[in-house]
């Protein structure tokens, strides 16, 4: 893999730019929380692990977010979800949207306490392929799953886009090849400006066609360093290199911002 060399900055302040969007994917370690945001107003797509949520809190105060108009959740796996909590606590006006799949099988007590907490949440709305929410100057779509595949959470990963004026933000969730090949035989989705890979840059996603069709302006992979499972896998980013702008990890960057109308590189970096 190569090294990775921070090749342009921008410092993302506090106070907030009216007219602007500005997407953060937060570096939570081992895990995915991406923040979407306009002047004070944000979504939080996934939540990170549990140890995570107080950095993230202590993020989005920094980034100058004072409300959170929904928290999307795409899949219940422990490093998206269980910020929930603290999240939740600090936010409670947010509308939580996540496709309620039923929990089925063997499964981790965080997932099964997460499940059990949202049954419980009376600000909840459920999302499948095909649903949208216009947010601000934006659109919030959903675009997998278009019913349950199974049991398997990452499967049936939320993958969620948000469009701003000619901009487009992908974020995949833990979605792999079957979401990649039915977006591509939908011609559902197209170039994108940031695309947050699937699943941590795993060899289960990020199929070649898929990040063909794609050719990011900025390909986001957001993992830890040292990942026990190995992620992200190698031939995924020499993939990303090959049809992105540029490529970027979480675990040597830290957040990494981008924000639109801009004329800087696509390639920025929150302070």
């Amino acid at each position: 893999m190569r090294q990775y060399i921070v090749i342009g900055f921008l410092l993302c302040v506090s106070t907030p730019i009216n007219a602007e969007l500005r997407v953060v994917v937060l570096d939570v370690d081992e895990g995915q929380a991406v923040l979407l945001q306009q002047g004070s107003e944000g979504i939080l797509v996934d939540l990170g692990h549990l140890g995570a949520a107080p950095h993230i809190l202590q993020r989005l105060t920094h980034y100058g977010v004072r409300s959170l108009e929904y928290i999307v959740i795409t899949h219940l796996h422990p490093d998206h979800a269980s910020g929930y909590f603290r999240v939740r606590e600090a936010f409670p006006e947010a509308v939580v949207l996540d496709h309620h799949q039923p929990i089925a099988g063997q499964q981790t007590d965080t997932v099964r306490w997460v499940a059990e907490a949202l049954i419980k949440d009376q600000v909840r709305l459920r999302v499948m392929a095909g649903d949208a929410k216009i947010w601000r100057d934006a659109k919030l779509e959903f675009l997998w799953p278009p019913g349950f595949s199974g049991n398997n959470l990452n499967r049936n990963s939320l993958v969620v886009r948000l469009t701003y004026g000619q901009t487009r933000v992908l974020i995949m969730g833990d979605a792999g090849h079957e979401a990649e090949a039915y977006l591509l035989k939908s011609d559902i989705v197209d170039e994108v400006d940031l695309y947050v890979a699937g699943h941590h840059g795993a060899a289960d996603s990020n199929s070649e066609a898929f990040i063909k069709r794609l050719a990011p302006g900025l390909s986001v992979i957001s993992v830890n360093r040292d990942n026990i499972r190995g992620y992200p896998d190698a031939s995924v980013v020499e993939r990303l290199e090959k049809y992105s702008g540029d490529v970027a990890l979480t675990a040597v960057s830290g957040d990494i911002c981008r924000m639109w109308p801009s004329k800087q590189r696509p390639m920025q970096y929150c302070k």
